[in-house]
């Protein structure tokens, strides 16, 4: 009975912590390493040409949609303007869709801590879009064009000038900023 006392009575002893055993006081917390002021210069460079690219996109997106629609519904009985209406309305939507996109991203970028590397390929990659877009743009102006010279009927020429009219518009927007972003 007396040793099983004494272990009662030693164990807690044994348990409790000795300057010889004592914790380790928690490591200091490091404050996070300060941002990088060339990375910053260069997220900041990025963004102000993918807003300004979205800002103008927008501009025409909305021009486009307004000018369309009421080409669209003033012109009565002339297929070639409302022809020219519709294309100039959905092309509008589809430049303010692609602007709204384009904005989204910029706006979910901006807070991002990345090293100038990364920076500078995104510009690369943005620029190679205008550019790979600009080709594209060619297309649209030739199958406009294309339309305009052997389409039978009002409409379909009219649907021919709504293409190269705004096939036109994005070959100047792409090029420029394929181009210029820098």
């Amino acid at each position: 009975m007396r040793l099983l006392h004494a272990f009662a009575f030693a164990l807690p002893l044994a348990l409790a912590p000795t300057a010889a055993r004592a914790e380790k006081p928690p490591a200091p917390v490091r404050a996070p390493a300060p941002p990088d002021p060339a990375a910053i210069a260069a997220r900041e460079r990025f963004l102000d040409e993918q807003k300004k690219a979205m800002t103008m996109l927008a501009g025409w997106a909305a021009a486009s949609m307004a000018s369309g629609a009421m080409l669209w519904a003033t012109a009565e009985k002339d297929d070639y303007t409302r022809a020219v209406g519709i294309q100039t309305l959905a092309w509008g939507a589809v430049d303010g869709v692609i602007a709204g996109f384009g904005g989204f991203n910029a706006h979910r970028q901006s807070g991002l801590d990345k090293p100038v590397a990364h920076w500078e390929a995104e510009g690369k990659k943005m620029r190679r879009i205008f550019l790979v877009n600009a080709g594209l743009d060619v297309l649209y102006i030739a199958t406009g064009a294309a339309l305009m010279g052997f389409g039978k009927t009002d409409f379909v020429r009219g649907t021919g000038a709504g293409i190269a009219l705004q096939g036109g518009f994005l070959l100047a927007f792409d090029t420029a900023f394929g181009l210029g972003a820098r």
